[in-house]
């Protein structure tokens, strides 16, 4: 399964690279769907990158990522991610952020894509991308608010504050 979102965000790319890259672990400061975030200390980090991962408490239970890809001359991205709670036939989860200059701001490039074993990919392969995609989606929209405003979306203010 394999999900693909391109988002333009009206900022510099060196802003948006900074967020999604050198602030890598910090993804639960702006992202509805993460609700904490910090570096993962089991994953060393790549040549260039402050740490090698994150872990995230997510709505899906603790998700662990590792930083398989840092490349901040072409502004790529890649990672693994583990989640505790994912059901038997998921083998594997990926993303890729790639980031090009655009007219006005950055184009944001999300690759996401999940291993699933056959047949149960192809019985529940439907109801996880629809999930996989809400979750995507948010996030994208959060990440273009707080790059361009500094504001986090007024959901994830409320549960910053509570």
């Amino acid at each position: 399964m394999q999900i693909a979102r391109t988002l333009h965000v009206k900022a510099p790319l060196e802003k948006v690279w900074s967020i999604l890259a050198d602030d890598y672990a910090t993804i639960g400061d702006w992202a509805r769907a993460v609700e904490q975030s910090a570096a993962n200390p089991d994953a060393a980090p790549l040549p260039g990158a402050a740490v090698g991962g994150r872990v995230c408490t997510a709505n899906i239970g603790e998700v662990t990522e590792t930083i398989t890809t840092f490349d901040p001359k072409f502004h790529v991205l890649a990672y693994q991610a583990k989640a505790k709670a994912m059901p038997f036939f998921v083998r594997g989860l990926t993303g890729r952020w790639t980031l090009e200059t655009a007219q006005g701001g950055t184009r944001v490039d999300l690759g996401f894509k999940a291993d699933l074993m056959p047949p149960f990919g192809t019985l529940m392969g439907w109801a996880m991308k629809r999930q996989f995609a809400t979750a995507i989606d948010e996030t994208l929209e959060d990440l273009k608010l707080w790059a361009e405003t500094g504001q986090v979306h007024p959901d994830k203010a409320k549960a910053l504050a509570a």
